[in-house]
């Protein structure tokens, strides 16, 4: 892929901390995306959480924080009414969450949630969805997380016929729907169905695989190198094959850490970032293109407007 051709996009601070260094409004992360929009960016992306114990949360997934995190409790604002009220404040920019957490929402209700938006953005979401990953926010909040990648493998099959117009009842251990159907539905569409996956375990790439139309692996908090990705995307691949899959169907992406400053990365100490001049890190995005990656989205430093303007730059470079 011509590194022109590959969509750029920007996570939005949301997070407790996140607004370089400090815990935006909901105002200040609306600005934020409209911003994104402003500067000529592809896409804003939302991530999907409620409430978090990092130093543990993240051990649990395979990254391991510094030790005077432990016990630091963070958290941010929610994804879908975020998303809707930015729906209504942009009007070009794709709209992407990566990921809605199945275990928080009922199905059903999610694909009427996620349909309110396509509506509301004239068919500008992604809809990326995945099976949680935080075990805190479950327990604190009174969610079940036990057979997650169960909970998300009926999700699918609740969610995807609801958002294209079906009319259907489903019975599986662990939801079920009875004659549904989304009343009224958006006309604008059906959204892409985004997956994020990283650690490529089996069936959640077999999922992948059979339902995704689009895949990302947020490595930002990891090392960023393409062998990351590409070390991601060959489980997925394999997966693709062995369910009769043609790989070169599913869009694939990445979600990577950016550094735009002379000192360190300070969001989360564990990432090696792109950095250097802008056509350095412009040479970073072109790695990607290169081995196929068509929608990259970005944690800048520093995470505010300054930040955007520098991601620009870089795109701009990229298609000159």
């Amino acid at each position: 892929m011509h590194p022109s051709n590959m969509k750029i996009g920007a996570l939005t601070p949301t997070w407790t901390g996140s607004l370089a260094g400090q815990t935006p409004t909901i105002q200040q992360s609306l600005a934020f995306a409209r911003h994104a929009e402003a500067v000529g960016l592809d896409s804003i992306w939302l991530t999907d959480h409620l409430y978090w114990e990092a130093y543990a949360d993240f051990r649990a997934v395979g990254i391991e924080l510094p030790a005077e995190w432990e016990g630091v409790k963070g958290g941010q604002w929610e994804c879908w009414t975020f998303a809707a009220a930015l729906a209504t404040q942009t009007s070009t920019i794709q709209i992407g969450t990566l990921v809605s957490n199945t275990t928080f929402r009922n199905p059903a209700l999610l694909a009427r949630t996620a349909d309110n938006v396509i509506a509301l953005s004239n068919g500008r979401l992604i809809l990326g969805l995945g099976a949680g990953d935080f075990t805190s926010e479950h327990l604190a909040y009174g969610f079940d997380f036990e057979r997650n990648v169960s909970r998300f493998e009926e999700a699918l099959h609740i969610v995807l016929p609801l958002l294209k117009g079906e009319r259907f009842s489903y019975t599986g251990e662990l939801h079920r729907v009875e004659d549904a159907e989304l009343l009224p539905r958006s006309e604008a569409g059906v959204p892409p169905i985004l997956i994020g996956t990283l650690k490529g375990k089996p069936r959640m790439s077999r999922l992948t695989a059979q339902y995704a139309d689009m895949w990302n692996c947020m490595i930002a908090f990891n090392d960023c190198a393409i062998e990351t990705f590409l070390g991601a995307w060959e489980p997925i691949r394999v997966a693709c094959e062995r369910h009769g899959r043609d790989p070169k169907t599913l869009s694939r992406g990445a979600t990577v850490a950016v550094n735009f400053t002379d000192g360190p990365y300070e969001i989360i100490p564990t990432s090696v970032p792109f950095s250097g001049s802008i056509e350095q890190i412009a040479d970073r995005f072109a790695e990607y293109a290169a081995h196929e990656a068509e929608h990259v989205s970005v944690i800048p430093h520093p995470w505010n407007e300054e930040g955007l303007d520098k991601l620009a730059e870089v795109v701009a470079y990229l298609r000159k």
